[in-house]
């Protein structure tokens, strides 16, 4: 069997835009978290959710991390399905 191959391509801006929109939502909740503790480094995991005429729907968990000097970045991301067993 021939070895996996992998590809990274930029999407383009107007396919991003969904995932984009809750990855920033997602840091706008880090971010207000953040504001509640001490200065210094943190780490948050934010889960964002929404409603369906089913039930709840999990839509992916992201990582931020702000660092001594107060900057955050985004430190990962995982698949609903990944988020759903954490």
């Amino acid at each position: 069997m021939a070895e996996a191959a992998y590809e990274t391509e930029a999407a383009s801006p107007e396919r991003a835009a969904p995932l984009v929109g809750l990855i920033e939502e997602a840091g706008e909740v880090a971010m207000a978290h953040f504001d509640t503790l001490p200065p210094g480094e943190a780490v948050v995991y934010v889960t964002l959710t929404a409603a369906t005429a089913y039930g709840r729907l999990m839509l992916g968990m992201w990582g931020f991390q702000r660092t001594a000097d107060g900057a955050v970045t985004l430190i990962g991301a995982m698949p609903e399905q990944e988020a759903a067993r954490g």
